[in-house]
């Protein structure tokens, strides 16, 4: 538990109400799903702003409030004197600067993944590979940015030996204030490629932002670095040459330190067998896609670094679980659905793309659904149409929605059809699903491609 006292230390905060010696079960930023004995932080954004719902928050149990104002409505003096109050100038930079404080109290190790694909993935997969040695805790969902990771610091439990941090990023600066605040043991870059291009605006701001993970970390922290991708190997090397800890490299490359050869692709997922030092294993991830062995190896080279075994991790490897909406299978009669709804860049779309192309042979038609990809500021229409001409190498078919979609569809050429609305497009695809057809649907999170997805199992499940 945390005390006001410590809120106010770690914040600078003024105490308006209550006593130093409040304690907090937890810390949450949404009235809605508060629980009793927490700590209400009323944030304000561009569509709300916390202050409104403090009574709220009281009224479901909170124990506690960090304000930047005290509404006017409310009479303060009419409060118990239970519940503390606590202004602070900023929030959000006081949440941010909470959790960084008691991440130092934490008796747990901390590893934290970022990289422009794959990062949910590894976070997922390093928790599976530490779940039968540790007691993990990690990020809930996409907890990633500078709300989710600081509330996820905040609300580990006090048990946890080791905890796994996903950090994302869409504008310069967050990964180096992520990285300040999880102050990690292990660090994972998982990979580097063009996303988020509004805020950063191109590869190389990209990079450099990605990189502010291990320029931040600590000294003695663990770094672990795509080998297959030269620029950000050399440019990790280069940070690596003045770190006193280990770094390691992971890739099919034979110069990666943590390596994996001989794969092989099927329904049932990837084989391949792993490489360390001397050592070798084989392995059967129950996932499809070359993408996902990269981001295995990236696991276990952080539980390497936490001292599992080369035998735990090749078999935690094969124990992991499939990842809801990445290139998941799904039979819909005759038909095979790869739903890859979870979100879309041109690199995630290239990997579904080489899935695709090793299971097709076994239908008579293969047919992409596929939606905007956003944040790709103004590269977007460029990468759009390269990804169309990529899907249109692959695919008998391309049916594309949403505005950013329409060049997709237009350098597909002929094979491609652009929808209005995913009604339009759903009513088309059913009349081309006559024979047994490969299907893959992608697309950003904020399209929604899960609804097609969902409508296809309604009809045909």
């Amino acid at each position: 538990m945390i005390t006001t006292e410590q809120v106010v230390r770690a914040t600078g905060g003024i105490l308006l109400n209550g006593d130093m010696n409040i304690p907090f079960s937890g810390v949450s930023h949404d009235s809605r799903t508060i629980k009793p004995g927490e700590l209400f932080v009323a944030i304000r954004g561009p569509r709300y702003d916390g202050h409104r719902f403090v009574l709220d928050a009281f009224s479901r149990g909170a124990k506690g409030a960090l304000v930047e104002y005290w509404p006017e409505d409310i009479n303060i003096f009419e409060l118990h004197r239970a519940l503390s109050i606590i202004k602070v100038p900023d929030t959000r930079r006081a949440l941010e600067d909470l959790a960084a404080y008691w991440r130092k109290q934490l008796g747990a190790k901390v590893v934290a993944v970022t990289g422009s694909c794959g990062k949910s993935t590894t976070k997922e997969m390093i928790a599976s590979l530490l779940a039968p040695h540790f007691r993990v805790a990690k990020s809930p969902g996409n907890w990633n940015n500078l709300i989710g990771v600081p509330l996820s610091i905040l609300n580990t439990p006090p048990e946890t030996e080791v905890l796994v941090l996903e950090l994302a990023t869409n504008r310069p600066g967050e990964i180096a204030r992520l990285t300040e605040i999880a102050s990690p043991d292990v660090a994972v870059l998982v990979s580097v490629h063009p996303s988020h291009l509004e805020g950063l605006g191109d590869f190389e701001g990209v990079l450099k932002e990605k990189l502010a993970l291990f320029e931040k970390a600590p000294s003695n922290a663990v770094l672990v670095y795509p080998y297959d991708q030269e620029e950000v190997r050399n440019r990790a090397r280069d940070i690596c040459q003045n770190r006193v800890a280990w770094c390691l490299s992971f890739g099919l490359g034979e110069g990666a330190n943590v390596r994996a050869k001989d794969l092989e692709f099927s329904k049932e997922g990837t084989a391949f067998r792993l490489v360390f030092r001397d050592r070798e294993a084989p392995v059967r991830l129950p996932l499809l896609g070359e993408h996902f062995v990269r981001d295995a190896l990236a696991a276990a080279a952080a539980a390497l670094a936490l001292g599992l075994s080369f035998e735990e991790v090749a078999r935690g490897l094969s124990q992991v679980e499939t990842l809801s909406r990445r290139l998941e299978m799904r039979s819909l009669g005759p038909h095979l659905l790869l739903d890859d709804t979870y979100n879309a860049n041109p690199a995630s779309l290239e990997a579904a793309c080489q899935v695709a192309s090793k299971l097709k042979d076994g239908f008579s038609k293969a047919i992409a659904v596929v939606g905007d990809m956003k944040e790709l500021g103004e590269a977007s229409k460029e990468l759009h149409e390269e990804a169309g001409r990529k899907l249109a190498q692959v695919f008998d078919r391309v049916f594309a929605v949403g505005e950013e979609a329409a060049a997709l569809a237009s350098a597909a050429g002929s094979k491609a059809r652009h929808f209005q609305s995913k009604e339009e497009l759903l009513e088309a695809l059913k009349g081309e699903l006559e024979e047994p057809s490969l299907v893959l649907v992608k697309g950003s999170r904020a399209m929604k491609m899960e609804e097609i997805v969902s409508a296809l199992e309604e009809a045909y499940g």
